[in-house]
């Protein structure tokens, strides 16, 4: 039993350890040159597969609807288009009202109401593209705030003379201004509606900028003159009241006349002197009681009421002028924008191309596996 045992035990064991020697290093390595050779082979099929999918990325180009563009460029307003604002400016100027409206601040504030998207809405949604847009179901909410945020974040745009790459040494400011829709007619249309409607927009804003500058300016000054005229009547009443006190002192004292010549230092008030008598005080004293309106003595007073009569008589009509200069009107397309149905293309094409080539080499790639293991099983 124990000899046995003891032959089993010399028995030599089996190594479990594969001798991997015999396997060149550059077995592991991808042969490039055999990739070429794969994809040679398969080109057939690499070309029949991309030629498939171009096919389908040109199906769904041409199902995205037709875009279209319309363009416009605009400057800062010339001084000729602007001349009923010099003339309102300079009559301001004369009565000392500063209005700080230029050719600058026009075109910076129609960019700035261009750009608003609660213009942009208000505008869209009262055109008739819109509503033809909604005319399927017109109390569709989902489908309406929807199209809005497309059109006012991806149809209408506007770019500044620093963002324009197309021109990046242009020495003077100017915008290009956008809009796309569907058909070049409806993209001319929502374009020039636009502008216009900035334009009215922009032209309210500055008629309310001059009245509330024009009534800022009456309210200042009626406030202070209606001040300075309580002043002035205040005064009036306590020189009337000293008045009464002289004549009382002038009575008590027996001056009626006044008194010359008597070589007596008498320090006397220079306003309100006893020494001219009591008879003189007494007219002094009518005199001012008979003066109702103290603006007609004070030249102050007088100039200033005159100013807000002059202000008061202003009157600004609603302001009626193009708050820019056209470089390019807004045009009417003849070319379909192409761009996302090219990358469309491309992108498809190059889908079918690199799957097709990856479906491949993974194809040869796996057989040489089941054939690598096939040999090592066999081994």
């Amino acid at each position: 039993m124990n000899d046995s045992s003891n032959k089993n035990d010399t028995t030599p064991i089996k190594s479990q350890i594969y001798d991997l020697s015999h396997l060149s290093p550059q077995r592991d390595e991808v042969d490039f040159f055999e990739l070429i050779t794969v994809i040679l082979n398969s080109k057939f099929k690499i070309i029949i597969v991309t030629f498939l999918f171009i096919v389908a990325g040109l199906t769904v180009a041409y199902m995205i609807p037709n875009q279209w563009t319309s363009t416009a460029i605009v400057i800062k307003p010339s001084d000729e288009s602007i001349q009923v604002l010099d003339k309102i400016t300079t009559d301001l100027a004369a009565l000392d009202v500063i209005i700080d409206v230029d050719a600058d601040y026009l075109l910076s504030t129609f960019k700035q109401n261009f750009d608003s998207r609660d213009m942009r809405a208000e505008y869209l949604v009262n055109t008739n593209y819109f509503k033809k847009l909604m005319a399927e179901n017109p109390q569709d909410e989902v489908r309406k705030k929807y199209l809005i945020e497309k059109i006012i974040n991806q149809d209408i745009s506007s770019v500044s003379s620093q963002q324009d790459k197309s021109d990046d040494k242009s020495e003077y400011r100017y915008y290009k201004l956008s809009h796309k829709a569907e058909t070049a007619s409806d993209a001319h249309d929502l374009l020039l509606g636009y502008i216009n409607y900035v334009k009215k927009i922009v032209d309210a804003d500055i008629t309310r900028k001059i009245k509330r500058t024009i009534d800022t300016a009456k309210n200042l000054s009626t406030e202070k003159y209606n001040l300075d005229l309580l002043r002035a009547k205040n005064n009036q009443e306590v020189k009337i009241e000293r008045l009464k006190y002289a004549i009382d002192m002038a009575n008590a004292a027996g001056i009626k006349k006044p008194i010359y010549g008597s070589g007596t230092v008498i320090n006397d008030d220079p306003d309100f002197p006893i020494t001219i008598g009591s008879d003189t005080l007494s007219k002094k004293l009518e005199i001012e009681k008979s003066i109702t309106d103290p603006v007609l003595i004070d030249p102050d007073l007088l100039n200033r009421k005159l100013y807000i009569e002059k202000l008061n008589n202003l009157k600004v009509d609603n302001i009626d002028i193009v708050p820019f200069k056209y470089l390019q009107q807004p045009t009417e397309p003849t070319i379909k924008d192409a761009t996302k149905r090219l990358l469309i293309l491309i992108l498809f094409t190059l889908i079918g191309f690199v799957g097709s080539v990856t479906f491949v080499l993974i194809k040869h790639f796996r057989r040489e596996w089941e054939q690598k293991n096939q040999g090592t099983h066999i081994g």
